[in-house]
Order: structure tokens, then C-alpha cells, then sequence
């Protein structure tokens, strides 16, 4: 349930609520298929999970419900659609599982820890590859890749009225970023970076790629 709603797959939403499959079910951080929904905008998929009674007060491990996420994310339509009466563009403080990307050039927006996450993956791969195979495998240049993983843990910026964090990218380093994410999630790399599972690398890529609409 969790990684359909993740994926925004409303049909196989449909599909599994109607066999009977728990839809307060929260993965290891205690979040719900809601929460998740919530977090990528997939609207058509939070309606079938209100429909099918998801709970929006549900309170995750971090301290997270479904309605701080759509403050935090500024997403006004879903708060309307979790019960808000009043919506504005609050600058409201969450936990991030997810980085967005908006196409001026390129911005990388989430919470320190998260951007903190992608620098660590590019060490990671690099560290692995070395700088030939890098480039044989992704395409990309290494120092780009170094570069950009040094900028996200230095140069990363509070956002104005609104509670994330974010960093400008160039094209090059957009993919050099992408690239590291793939090679941890399917390539010959096996170090994860500390406290991080190859599950979330794959949700990193995949919500990615679905905004890049790869």
C-alpha cells in the first residue's frame, strides 16, 4: 500500500483497499500510505485513501501528520482536502522524506538532512567508482559530482516563508546528483550511507525521476 501510494499508483490503491489491505499501516518510521501521498502531491490517491477512512491525525515516530506535511509542503488544495478550513502559505517546520525539484536551472529543495543525504551518496559512489569509472558509468564528470556534494552540505539556504532548505544547481550537477542515486540504488555500490536503507535511495530515485518525468 505504502509503496503504490508512494508512486502514485491510485488504481493499485483501488486494487488493494478492495482486498481488504490496512490502510493505517505505517512503514518503519510509523508513517502511512496517507502521509506519504500527502508528501508527493498525489491527490487522485489521497482521496482514495480518505474515501476508505485514512486517518489524518495519525501521528508518526517523527512527530508528523498528514495535514503538517501539507502545511510544511504548502500544498493549500490538500489541506483543504484533509478537513483545513483556512490555508495559507505558513511557514510551517517538518520532517522531509523527499527532495523536490523545480526547474529554474535547477533547485534542490528539502530539509538539511535529506540534502545532507544526496552529498553522501555522491561521496559514496565516487568513493567506489573512482573518478574514470564515474564517468564511464554516469556520463557525468567527477568534478562536477564532487562539487555539487560539497555545495549541498555547504551552501544549502533557508527558503523565504516557507520551512525548508534549498540549493540552485546547474543541469550537469541535477544529473550528477541523479546518477549517484542510481548507482546506489541498482548499481555495484553496497555502502549505504549510516542509518539509511537501499529502500529509501529507491524512493529518493524514484520520486526524482517522476518529477524529471523519467
Amino acid at each position: 500500500m505504502r509503496g503504490t501510494a508512494r508512486r502514485g499508483d491510485h488504481a493499485a490503491v483501488d486494487v488493494l483497499l478492495q482486498a481488504g489491505a490496512d490502510v493505517e499501516s505505517g512503514d518503519q518510521h510509523g508513517r502511512t500510505a496517507l502521509m506519504h501521498a500527502v508528501e508527493r502531491n498525489e491527490r487522485q490517491v489521497i482521496a482514495a485513501l480518505l474515501l476508505a477512512g485514512a486517518a489524518t491525525d495519525t501521528i508518526s515516530t517523527d512527530g508528523m501528520t498528514a495535514l503538517q506535511l501539507a502545511r510544511g509542503w504548502q500544498r493549500q488544495n490538500v489541506q483543504f482536502m484533509l478537513g483545513e478550513r483556512h490555508a495559507g502559505l505558513d511557514d510551517v517546520p517538518i520532517t522531509r522524506t523527499v527532495v523536490r525539484s523545480i526547474p529554474v536551472g535547477a533547485q534542490l529543495t528539502g530539509d538539511p538532512r535529506i540534502l545532507h543525504l544526496l552529498a553522501g551518496v555522491i561521496d559514496i559512489v565516487l568513493d567506489d567508482l573512482g573518478d574514470d569509472e564515474w564517468a564511464t558509468r554516469t556520463g557525468t564528470d567527477a568534478d562536477t559530482a564532487e562539487a555539487v556534494a560539497v555545495r549541498l552540505r555547504n551552501e544549502i539556504v533557508p527558503a523565504t516563508n516557507a520551512s525548508w532548505f534549498q540549493l540552485e544547481v546547474t543541469a550537469d550537477e541535477l544529473a550528477a546528483t541523479r546518477s549517484a542515486l542510481v548507482e546506489l540504488a541498482y548499481g555495484t555500490t553496497r555502502v549505504m550511507p549510516a542509518g539509511t536503507s537501499r529502500l529509501e535511495i529507491v524512493d529518493l530515485l524514484e520520486e526524482l525521476n517522476r518529477q524529471l518525468g523519467r
